[in-house]
């Protein structure tokens, strides 16, 4: 049994859906059949995490996948008997000198060589959307934008797939909290799962955005073992080191909220952050917007000056239990900045529209996605009284 059947199998047996393995290691669903018939090979970084999904040796499932890449080379020739003798006995040769090599010592006058460091891999959908065919990606045209806010039900990353390159002005959303993740669409097992889901969902952040255009990503940080997780740090720096983002700003959100817990060994939290990213140094900007607007907020008169990047917004009050919204006055100040008037603004998390109400209430476009229907219906209510006539 090679590798091909093996993992259909296997698969098989856990009644996993293929299209779940695909979107999981960043390929469609046809080529991820394709990999089952052995009529394509995945990347050793794709079988390294069809391994883990699929709870099996991780090193017997690269020989296998080894071991049909060589039968694919030579299967089919005349010679393949005679090759296969041949390669078995180099590979033996190659391990019994690795046995037994003595290992060589440096001479007086050469240095040491340093060892060498084992090759660090990553999963390329954090890094880069994967890539679809040539007009699948039409959601925008579709949908004719204007007027009123548009709601997607579903899976951010999946529904984000459908959306066109370059097409969307500014990005402005809150992922769900991990310490919430239960109840929201991103249900890993592990901070390491959570923020490698948060990457793959901004990575296609990254291709739907237009050059000019703003990303703005709003994360709270949790505890776990007693350890602050520093999950929006984790988050943010993987975003520039994989993904090519450039960090504007690092806001700090002083939510005023009155945070209660039981611990008496650290202090109360009550701050979030906001990230500013952009694509290059090219980004639209409105400074003087951004500045009447945050005085207006904040009450506070800047003199002409930039606002600092500490913002004392006051968090609002969710009608559902154990839900945070974001407040709106938060969801103003970097809509009027990075957003042109009548641009579009997406949010991949969108839950009960906050940032699309705001958006539309600023004459801009607005497209939201979230995974929950009830949520989306609340979200609708809170615009459709509105007059049309902006638009």
């Amino acid at each position: 049994m090679l590798f091909s059947e093996r993992i259909r199998l296997l698969r098989k047996e856990l009644n996993i859906k293929q299209r779940t393995l695909a979107d999981a290691i960043g390929v469609d669903v046809p080529m991820y059949s394709r990999f089952e018939h052995g009529e394509r090979h995945p990347k050793r970084e794709q079988v390294m995490k069809l391994a883990r999904l699929l709870k099996t040796d991780a090193n017997e499932l690269v020989a296998l996948w080894l071991a049909e890449e060589a039968m694919n080379a030579i299967g089919h020739d005349k010679m393949s008997a005679r090759a296969s003798q041949l390669l078995l006995g180099v590979l033996d040769k190659s391990q019994e000198h690795a046995l037994t090599a003595p290992a060589e010592s440096p001479r007086d006058d050469q240095p040491a060589q340093p060892a060498p460091q084992a090759e660090v891999t990553v999963d390329p959908t954090l890094m880069k959307a994967p890539e679809m065919p040539i007009g699948k990606r039409k959601l925008i045209a579709s949908l004719n934008l204007g007027g009123l806010p548009h709601y997607e039900q579903g899976d951010a990353r999946l529904v984000m797939q459908q959306i066109e390159d370059e097409s969307v002005d500014c990005i402005l959303t809150t992922p769900p909290y991990w310490h919430l993740r239960r109840n929201e669409s991103l249900n890993c097992d592990t901070i390491e799962e959570f923020i490698n889901e948060v990457l793959r969902v901004m990575a296609e952040a990254w291709r739907i955005l237009k050059p000019q255009g703003s990303l703005w990503l709003n994360m709270d940080d949790a505890y776990q073992d007693h350890s602050l997780q520093a999950i929006p740090w984790r988050i943010a720096i993987k975003m520039m080191d994989f993904q090519g983002w450039k960090m504007r700003n690092d806001v700090v959100w002083d939510t005023t909220r009155n945070a209660t817990d039981n611990t008496h060994t650290h202090l109360r939290n009550t701050h979030e952050y906001l990230f500013h990213f952009v694509k290059n140094d090219d980004f639209f900007y409105n400074p003087e917007e951004l500045r009447r607007v945050f005085n207006e907020v904040t009450k506070l008169g800047s003199k002409g000056l930039m606002p600092a990047d500490v913002w004392r917004i006051p968090a609002e009050k969710s009608p559902i239990e154990r839900y945070n919204v974001s407040a709106e006055s938060l969801c103003r100040l970097p809509i009027v900045a990075t957003c042109p008037e009548g641009g579009l603004v997406l949010d991949p998390y969108c839950g009960t529209g906050t940032t699309c109400k705001v958006a539309y209430d600023l004459n801009r476009r607005s497209l939201g996605i979230d995974i929950n229907p009830e949520r989306l219906k609340i979200a609708r209510t809170r615009v459709e009284q509105k007059s049309l006539s902006l638009f």
